[in-house]
């Protein structure tokens, strides 16, 4: 076994103090010995290491003691020791970034699926990504990427298992991909990837158990338990559209993975827009200019989202639920609804609030993926 050995022991040291660089923004090598129980000499080796490539700098003279004394140098993280590729990719768009090592988007590319087969689309994707790099002239700095995928995700081997909208079975995305850019590949569902956003630069950061639920097309879930991902069997946890609200369900024969569940064909985008023939965001204009018929689905979608996150909440207790994806954009009347009905329908308290990070949630988590297992920094 590796773990126990000198190797593995420097090697978890050196995350540990380069993780509390980065909590903390600005650290003396004292403090950090304090903090971490590590002995001066060792706090001192690692920094040095952990300067000689960059990933941290010096930063003047920190505050002295009451003492007196000479002030202390402060060590700060260095964003701009490289960059990561962010990559979320969806059914109808994908997202694409390139930020540094802090999460500021140095650019972003939407791209849009128009009527493409699934091989054009990924092509197309990589393009774009080559044309960012060449772009800003980062070839030879960047770190890695991160990509969110929508469909089950293998993260260990790389492989999509399963992504019914894009016709990928078993498909090594991975090493396509590092084969393409010749860089390192992390996945993830792109529901976690987002949760990860969150957790690392969005309202997540405040609390070690929430949920991020996902609300557009489908309705997915990204679970935080004791500020880890909870992945659950076959990297499979966190498939709430599949959650039962009614005995209307049992109506289906069978629910298959690459059709929708029974919770997000009652509550999702698409199902508002099956039951008008309109987009989402019409129907949610048109509830707001008074239209009867809008207001009466837009109140039928947020009484399911209600029952659906009074199930979660009662069932995890969360310390919050994040609400993301297209429909969350509603604002601030659907978010009242919802709470209002959740605290009618359990005894379990969780707040519930809007994601800060919007679109960006899911290609923040890609890029605090690539930190993450390039780096060994926590965010919690």
């Amino acid at each position: 076994m590796i773990k126990g050995t000198p190797e593995y022991i420097k090697l978890m040291n050196k995350k540990t103090v380069l993780s509390l660089i980065v909590k903390e923004k600005s650290i003396s090598r004292a403090m950090i010995s304090t903090l971490t129980n590590l002995s001066k000499s060792t706090v001192s080796s690692i920094v040095e290491e952990l300067l000689g490539e960059n990933i941290i700098r010096e930063k003047g003279e920190g505050i002295s003691t009451k003492l007196g004394g000479r002030k202390p140098i402060e060590l700060v993280f260095n964003p701009s020791a490289g960059y990561i590729i962010g990559i979320d990719i969806g059914a109808s768009k994908s997202i694409c970034v390139i930020s540094d090592l802090s999460g500021k988007i140095l650019l972003k590319e939407v791209i849009q699926r128009i009527n493409s087969k699934e091989d054009k689309y990924l092509n197309s994707i990589v393009q774009i990504i080559k044309e960012m790099v060449t772009r800003l002239g980062i070839n030879d700095r960047l770190i890695g990427v991160g990509v969110g995928i929508p469909g089950t995700a293998d993260i260990e081997n790389g492989i999509a298992r399963f992504v019914p909208k894009l016709n990928w079975v078993d498909f090594p995305i991975r090493d396509v991909l590092s084969k393409e850019l010749n860089l390192d590949v992390f996945i993830d569902n792109d529901v976690n990837m987002a949760v990860f956003g969150e957790k690392w630069l969005g309202v997540g950061k405040e609390y070690s158990n929430f949920v991020f639920i996902s609300i557009g097309d489908g309705i997915g879930s990204g679970i935080i338990i004791d500020n880890k991902i909870y992945r659950g069997n076959n990297y499979t946890g966190g498939e709430i559209g599949y959650l039962v609200l009614s005995k209307d369900a049992l109506k289906t024969e069978i629910y298959t993975p690459d059709a929708y569940g029974y919770f997000e064909s009652v509550a999702s985008g698409s199902a508002i827009e099956r039951k008008m023939n309109i987009s989402c965001k019409e129907v949610f204009e048109k509830a707001l200019h008074n239209d009867k018929a809008s207001i009466e689905a837009v109140n039928e979608m947020t009484e399911y989202l209600s029952m659906g996150i009074s199930n979660i909440v009662s069932i995890l207790s969360p310390q919050a639920v994040i609400l993301g994806g297209g429909v969350s954009k509603a604002g601030l009347g659907l978010l009242l609804t919802i709470r209002k009905e959740v605290a009618r329908l359990t005894p379990v308290g969780a707040e519930i609030v809007l994601s800060e990070l919007e679109d960006d949630a899911g290609v923040m988590g890609c890029v605090a993926t690539v930190l993450a297992e390039k780096y060994g920094i926590s965010f919690y």
